[in-house]
């Protein structure tokens, strides 16, 4: 019997799966290990962020400068108050505070002990007690690390973008500023927790602590779904919760702003 030789079907090295289908998979699949490296990296980060000391924060502060349109350094007014409350926080180190020639209300915490806040959230507050408030809420954030936490993470999503490139970058990235939105809306909760118990450490209430986010209201929780701040309804409710669980005196005299320059 003769064999007669036969070419391989066309088909055969051509997958039987739609491209679209294929193509989803592919993304998933992605998103999927890219989810998992974060994770990962998360969990190295909390280690090195939980190891360091303040001395090898000062020399971060050293390599991420900020570069800020800075009016004004140690305020008497505002190094008065800060000073109040870091004597109930007991930092590893002195804090100093920046004011920032901005008029979007803003403050954060950063590497080194620098509290930075801006002119408009100075115009925001108008009471002694409400920026108390503020300002305890940053020295949460340097009692918890979060300002050291963020620069971690802000380093693997940058890492993450150049390393996936422009095709799958975009939609990986989304993914994980999701969980970057979650984390950090979590320390911020537990920053304006912190904020009210230093605040009445300090003062020995907290009254009027919540004014400032009541009057920055404007409803729409929803816009703050991947946004680094929970929305300021959100965060006054918890932050009521508190005072009647933690019973926190709320009945004291309010302090008059004094001016600042």
């Amino acid at each position: 019997m003769k064999y007669n030789s036969t070419l391989p079907d066309d088909s055969v090295n051509v997958s039987q799966e739609h491209p679209l289908a294929l193509g989803l998979k592919l993304t998933l699949s992605l998103l999927l290990l890219a989810g998992v490296a974060y994770v990962l990296l998360g969990y190295a980060i909390n280690y090195a962020v939980d190891n360091i000391s303040p001395e090898q924060e000062k020399k971060l502060e050293e390599m991420f400068s900020i570069d800020m349109n800075i009016s004004e350094k140690d305020n008497p007014y505002l190094t008065k108050i800060t000073k109040k409350l870091t004597a109930c926080a007991h930092l590893p180190y002195d804090i100093g505070i920046n004011i920032i020639d901005e008029s979007e209300p803003n403050a954060f915490a950063a590497p080194g002990g620098n509290i930075y806040i801006t002119k408009g959230m100075l115009k925001k507050a108008e009471s002694e007690n409400e920026l108390a408030f503020i300002l305890g809420h940053e020295l949460g954030h340097f009692k918890n690390k979060d300002h050291l936490r963020t620069l971690g993470y802000k380093l693997v999503l940058s890492m993450f973008g150049m390393f996936l490139g422009s095709d799958y970058g975009a939609a990986a990235n989304t993914t994980l500023n999701l969980g970057d939105a979650r984390y950090s809306q979590t320390a911020e909760l537990e920053a304006d927790a912190y904020g009210l118990d230093v605040m009445s450490c300090a003062y020995g209430s907290v009254t009027d602590a919540t004014k400032m986010f009541e009057r920055m209201d404007e409803g729409d929780e929803w816009k703050y779904f991947m946004a680094t701040h929970p929305g300021f309804q959100k965060r006054v409710t918890k932050m009521k919760e508190k005072i009647i669980k933690d019973k926190l005196d709320i009945t004291k005299k309010v302090i008059p702003l004094e001016k600042i320059d």
